[in-house]
């Protein structure tokens, strides 16, 4: 992903001319052409427009990741491509033959991966405890038997913003918390594109496995990038948003360039955030074909660059 991030916060028309997006804006009476194969993300952060089946046609071939926002300015809904791979239902029946050893191979180096980055975000702001989650992250078994995600957790979220009464929760409406899960939704649409156009089902997870839930493979790859998150709401409420009490435009203007900071190591390079978790939906896919949950590379955050970045 090396494209656009479009976000769309005013109230406006989409349609399609020449094979390409037109944005026809209401207030200002005006109208933009923009390239499809310049977009990789569309961020509608309002319920106030319309769009032709066309343009959501457009999209979908195009594989363009497609975030809908509710009344609530909550993120509600995500369009992802449908059978667009050529080898869906090969795909499709290893997945389903997956055993239980390789998830819980796969899922134990997930969550120490998790892990590891949360000690570098506390690292990063100079909390002791550090150490402490780096140890968890050493012990954990397979398929996180002992639960050392969650005893990690509650040691994170105390120290990273320095408040014991803190509690991480997906429907809170304080600032913290309405701008980490803003930000999740933002990297969960990015990376169900990944999953879905790289031939995988994402119903089918690892550790997930929810019956209802549409999206339990995006929500086990999403998690060794969720400190990548938590570190830059950290770091923008430290710095540009000291006294915001709510999700203004300008913050989730902000908090969706997430996407295109370069502040990932993976692979022995450096990378965005969108192609990091591009590229390791592929290497995901590589093991459950080969069968080798052994054979994977994971992110870790690269410190120096919200060094330079932030302070």
């Amino acid at each position: 992903m090396s494209g656009k991030v479009v976000h769309l916060t005013k109230p406006c028309k989409i349609k399609v001319k020449s094979s390409n997006l037109v944005l026809i804006f209401y207030e200002e009476e005006q109208e933009v052409k923009v390239s499809i194969k310049d977009i990789d993300f569309l961020l509608f952060d309002n319920t106030q427009f319309s769009i032709t089946g066309k343009a959501i046609e457009l999209l979908a071939k195009s594989n363009v990741a497609v975030l809908f926002i509710d009344a609530e300015f909550h993120p509600s809904s995500v369009l992802t491509p449908f059978h667009s791979h050529s080898t869906l239902s090969e795909i499709a029946h290893i997945q389903i033959q997956i055993t239980q050893e390789f998830k819980d191979v796969m899922w134990q180096s997930i969550v120490k991966s998790k892990i590891n980055n949360q000690a570098d975000v506390l690292q990063f702001f100079n909390r002791e405890r550090y150490s402490e989650l780096n140890e968890l992250a050493s012990k954990v078994e397979l398929y996180d038997k002992n639960q050392d995600e969650a005893q990690a957790a509650r040691l994170y979220w105390r120290e990273l913003f320095n408040m014991y009464t803190f509690k991480r929760e997906q429907g809170s409406e304080d600032i913290i918390n309405t701008m980490l899960n803003y930000t999740y939704a933002i990297l969960r649409a990015s990376i169900a594109r990944d999953v879905v156009v790289t031939g995988l089902l994402p119903v089918f997870g690892v550790w997930h496995k929810n019956k209802y839930n549409s999206f339990n493979l995006v929500d086990d790859l999403i998690e060794p990038f969720r400190p990548f998150c938590d570190l830059y709401v950290k770091l923008l409420l430290n710095t540009k948003y000291k006294n915001a009490n709510n999700l203004s435009t300008n913050i989730k203007r902000d908090l969706v360039n997430i996407l295109l900071l370069e502040c990932v190591n993976i692979n022995g390079g450096k990378s965005t955030v969108a192609s990091a978790m591009e590229l390791f939906v592929k290497e995901y896919k590589k093991c459950v074909v080969s069968y080798s949950p052994k054979n994977i590379f994971f992110p870790t955050i690269d410190l120096g660059f919200f060094e330079d970045e932030f302070l």
